[in-house]
């Protein structure tokens, strides 16, 4: 195996993934990171504290999706469906935050942007997955 076989687009999800993770330890709004967030509504409103937590739980689970997908090329649709899986968390997460946080969006931080990237890495590391071809 060449290192430009497997450097080609084989990283986009593990470097998705870690984004986002790291994302949930950075500051998004106001300068805190979505883990103060997660810490400070808990006390507030439990319902709505945990999805704070949903950038981490999508990183892990798409992170566990890419290392199926490197570990054996064989269960490509098990990693496209654990990774849809992953993005659908984050997904729940951008809808349900943005509109509560729509007026601080021009003044989001790194971490707001970080997760952006991540899930769009995901989201072409899933189309590259159904295109490869197995030889």
């Amino acid at each position: 195996m060449t290192i430009k076989k497997y450097l080609d687009f084989r990283l986009l999800g593990l470097v998705g993934s870690i984004l986002l993770i790291i994302s949930q330890f950075l500051s998004w709004f106001s300068g805190l990171s979505l883990l103060t967030i997660y810490i400070l509504t808990t006390s507030v409103a439990i319902e709505d504290s945990f999805l704070y937590l949903f950038p981490l739980i999508c990183g892990i689970i798409c992170l566990v999706g890419n290392l199926v997908v490197i570990y054996n090329i064989e269960y490509k649709i098990n990693s496209v469906i654990i990774n849809f899986i992953g993005l659908g968390f984050f997904l729940i997460f951008i809808i349900e935050i943005i509109p509560r946080e729509l007026l601080y969006i021009p003044y989001a931080e790194i971490g707001f942007y970080f997760s952006i990237v991540g899930s769009i890495l995901i989201f072409f590391d899933i189309l590259n997955i159904l295109l490869t071809k197995h030889e």
